[in-house]
């Protein structure tokens, strides 16, 4: 198959996960290697996962597990909200994935996606037409074009649910210093007084979770309320860690597994891959040394530093 300007047929992607740890794609082709003026974007075919896409070297989806990541940020908190899940804010959002999840709870009045570079966009539309699934058709979509530090800064919107589905804040790329004080401080002022804001935070593995503790630490320092859940998207070859804060008290052990299956039944449309009230539970159970190294206090700030070590093989 003909090759973009990307890796060559055959490579493999190359991220560190920690000291001695890596996780590694095929590349099979590139179809599409484009720079934005904000980052590099690649659309490549993986040789287990599908298409993928990828933002500056970094894998940000890849078709056969999309859904364990989109799900798994989406419905437990809105299904901590119940029926006050209404007005949903995407922060980010690429392919669509998020929007897509959060459409399908009924009560959803709306969601705003705030995207900084138009090109993914485009491009995600072209390419990731089975991630959206004619998500953008939907009229409860408003799409917005711009840098959600100035979105936070100029709008007078109220959210029920913030998620904050950006790419991972390496320096020098736009998500860089978007899990900052400041920042955080800003989307947690969008919340509506028991809305629910959540974010990846990242590997929650035993050598790999500087980033995901600093974020935990900096959600925690910024909102009285938080809860914290695992999911396993093999793409990224390690156990995800997702950070929900609240002003308001946050309860994952409200409803048994029981009772969300028949909410889902009842308040969503269509049937999910990864989550249900048995999955809840199981996501919300975190491992003993997991929640052993959450709970110190040393983690630095909420940077992934990137060196030529890290960046994906060309």
């Amino acid at each position: 198959m003909a090759q973009a300007d990307g890796w060559p047929a055959g490579r493999w992607t190359q991220e560190h996960l920690a000291e001695g740890e890596m996780h590694c794609h095929r590349i099979d082709a590139t179809l599409h290697r484009a720079g934005s003026g904000l980052q590099t974007i690649e659309v490549v075919e993986t040789g287990g996962y599908g298409r993928g896409l990828f933002l500056d070297g970094r894998v940000q989806h890849v078709e056969a597990d999309e859904y364990i990541y989109s799900e798994a940020i989406v419905h437990p908190p809105a299904v901590m909200l119940g029926a006050r899940c209404r007005r949903v804010l995407v922060v980010g959002g690429g392919p669509g994935g998020v929007v897509r999840e959060a459409l399908r709870h009924r009560g959803v009045e709306s969601v705003v996606q705030v995207e900084i570079d138009a090109a993914v966009l485009d491009l995600c539309r072209t390419w990731f037409a089975h991630v959206a699934q004619g998500c953008y058709d939907d009229p409860r979509v408003e799409v917005v074009i711009a840098d959600i530090r100035d979105f936070a800064r100029r709008t007078d919107r109220r959210f029920d649910l913030v998620v904050n589905d950006i790419s991972e804040p390496m320096e020098g790329t736009p998500a860089a210093g978007l899990f900052e004080a400041p920042m955080l401080d800003a989307l947690a002022s969008l919340l509506s007084p028991e809305g629910v804001f959540v974010t990846w935070a990242g590997s929650a593995g035993p050598r790999s979770d500087d980033l995901a503790r600093a974020i935990d630490r900096a959600v925690s320092d910024r909102l009285p309320h938080t809860a914290r859940w695992l999911c396993h998207p093999q793409a990224y070859g390690t156990s995800w860690l997702t950070v929900a804060g609240s002003h308001a008290p946050l309860d994952p052990w409200r409803l048994s597994a029981a009772e969300i299956d028949a909410w889902l039944a009842a308040r969503v449309a269509g049937e999910t891959m990864l989550y249900d009230g048995e999955t809840h539970v199981h996501m919300f159970s975190l491992p003993k040394d997991v929640r052993r190294r959450l709970a110190t206090r040393d983690a630095g700030p909420a940077v992934l530093k990137v060196g030529p070590a890290t960046e994906a093989a060309r």
